[in-house]
């Protein structure tokens, strides 16, 4: 298997579209993840923490490949919140991997020289003319991408280091106690082998088949003989050139009406809770609040929810995909307002509605 996987890494076809793949993630996703961030993260990492942002680009980025390859077809995807859900949470997925890969680089101390990053950027074709590097269209590319040289050059740096740690996996070979074993088993086998010689002719000379032998093995055999389904088809070729038509601004207006929900985000919700076991442990929380008790000092001290309580009760915010049901019909609308308890699945719940973001 690793003989496998070195030979492939060395095939000219691969890199050429690992490099595609890494150059396009460079150009795309990398200058955002260098500049983002901010308290408001979409995920964190072993400490390191992606932002919303991050997630935006990253998410509009796929969103933008995936209507260039579907077409027309995206439309009618784009439709369906099941799959735009699916392919935001893939967004999200790929930077993970690409925290905990950069996390792993760091521990190895892989790094690269300003040398090795001035040598890569000399030798893109992207940035050559007639084969000699161009610093006018080097320059040219980076401004029309809204890349600054010292951040592409720290992104190719990324870069570098990651394709190093994938050749040295690559390039690496080894063989587990049992693999060995079964190859001293493999070369050391002896087999027997007979052998024995049949005259087909002459047993197909003793044969007989009456009328009614083959055709009951024609009955049973029917689609051994049968030629597939075929269709004649007729098509009219539309040119789209010859159909482009003049947009006015109240068709863009209308069409943006239209598909307001395309350029929005979901209103997310901030809260804090207290969990409790009993409906009675709640009911004496929910009355400490209402005579001015601390919700963060009472969460610390009798939520049953270890996590929410280290931070206050504090939840972060939340969008409708990933709000409980108790909260949601908590029927909370206004900053600071307090629920009733709340029966729920993992006990008892006084719940702060402490933020709204339209």
């Amino acid at each position: 298997m690793m003989d496998n996987l070195r030979a492939a890494s060395n095939h000219v076809v691969l890199k050429v579209i690992l490099g595609l793949i890494i150059l396009s993630f460079v150009l795309t996703g990398v200058g955002n993840y260098l500049i983002g961030g901010g308290s408001d993260y979409a995920a964190k990492v072993n400490g390191q923490e992606i932002s919303r942002a991050q997630l935006d680009q990253a998410f509009n980025s796929e969103r933008s490949r995936q209507q260039q390859m579907l077409g027309d077809q995206f439309s009618q995807l784009a439709g369906n919140d099941g799959f735009m859900q699916q392919m935001r949470q893939q967004a999200l997925s790929q930077l993970v991997d690409q925290a905990l890969l950069d996390q792993y680089i760091n521990d190895l101390h892989i790094s690269i020289s300003d040398d090795q990053v001035k040598q890569a950027i000399f030798a893109q074709q992207a940035f050559q003319t007639n084969g000699k590097f161009d610093n006018a269209k080097y320059n040219a590319l980076l401004s029309s991408m809204g890349f600054t040289a010292d951040r592409y050059a720290e992104a190719l740096r990324k870069q570098l280091a990651t394709q190093q740690l994938i050749n040295a996996v690559a390039n690496t070979d080894f063989m587990l106690k049992g693999e060995t074993s079964k190859l001293v088993d493999l070369v050391s086998q002896k087999r027997d082998i007979r052998q024995a010689t049949i005259d087909v002719n002459a047993l197909a000379a003793k044969q007989s088949a009456t009328a009614d032998e083959i055709a009951q093995y024609y009955q049973q055999h029917k689609n051994n003989f049968m030629a597939p389904e075929q269709f004649r088809v007729s098509y009219i070729k539309m040119d789209a050139a010859s159909m482009q038509a003049s947009v006015s601004d109240a068709d863009i207006q209308s069409w943006y009406d239209q598909h307001k929900a395309d350029y929005t985000q979901p209103q997310r919700n901030r809260y804090s809770v207290i969990q409790t076991k009993t409906e009675a442990d709640a009911s004496a929380v929910l009355a400490q609040l209402k005579g001015g008790a601390d919700f963060a000092a009472l969460a610390k001290s009798k939520s049953i929810d270890p996590i929410s309580a280290r931070k206050g009760g504090d939840m972060g915010w939340l969008e409708p995909a990933t709000t409980p049901d108790e909260l949601k019909n908590a029927g909370l609308t206004q900053k600071g307002q307090l629920s009733g308890v709340i029966k729920s699945s993992v006990g008892f719940l006084v719940v702060r509605l402490d933020d709204i973001q339209p």
